[in-house]
């Protein structure tokens, strides 16, 4: 087994941090202080900043520092019908290609899901990890390298609003259920209501964001309803 770096550690844990909302978009991260909390010396705490900062979760500041990358309404609007795009299309790849034993994993894992679910309180972090995997398989059945790619970015810019989005129990219960469906279309090779399960709940929890969080939600709702209005939305 691969032995975690200093890097990586330092990396993963001050992104669990920020989706969890322990910093604060526009908070200032300290190298100093985040090293002692870790643990470790403050280079691998450097170098996880520009790694971050790549994924687009902080952002550098010339003789500021390292903040929290903030997000309007607009900019949550932008990323996920960018991202419910890019999901529909990951759906419409995957649909001819997708073999027996990447369904079987899918089903596993919405199984997994729906055990997530039950405890009180709910694991969001490990139903986040099972959600990632689940869409990991579906992008690989595609073959897009770069698809895989650009989605696996706006899911870590992102993540921190769909852990904020989960908490609201009807959509939790509600994603489960696209999941289960999404499987169910996949595998009858059903193409059409695969890429229309996939690109819905992404919007929807887009709406969810829009009702919970205090973004600019004058600017998301306009562009939404240009979107839908537009007939750009299934």
């Amino acid at each position: 087994m691969k032995t975690e770096s200093l890097v990586d550690l330092a990396k993963r844990t001050l992104q669990l941090w920020i989706v969890k909302g322990e910093y604060r978009p526009s908070q200032k991260l300290k190298e100093e202080e985040i090293a002692t909390r870790l643990g470790i010396s403050r280079p691998p705490v450097r170098e996880a900043f520009k790694a971050l900062e790549v994924e687009g979760l902080v952002v550098r500041k010339p003789r500021r520092g390292v903040f929290v990358t903030e997000m309007s309404g607009k900019d949550v609007w932008e990323a996920y019908t960018l991202k419910a795009s890019l999901y529909e299309l990951s759906a419409e790849l995957a649909a001819d290609r997708i073999l027996p034993q990447s369904i079987r994993a899918l089903e596993r894992i919405v199984e997994q899901m729906e055990d997530t679910i039950q405890p009180q309180p709910v694991d969001l972090l490990r139903y986040q990890q099972l959600h990632e995997r689940f869409h990991h398989i579906i992008m690989e059945a595609a073959g897009n390298r770069r698809l895989k790619k650009f989605s696996e970015s706006l899911h870590n810019q992102v993540s921190r609003f769909s852990y904020r989005s989960l908490q609201n129990q009807a959509h939790l219960a509600a994603s489960v259920d696209y999941h289960r469906r999404i499987v169910a279309a996949l595998a009858h090779r059903d193409r059409q209501e695969a890429c229309r399960l996939m690109k819905q709940h992404v919007l929807e929890a887009l709406d969810v964001l829009v009702e919970m969080l205090d973004l600019d939600h004058g600017a998301a709702r306009r562009d939404k309803d240009a979107e839908v209005q537009g007939g750009r939305r299934p």
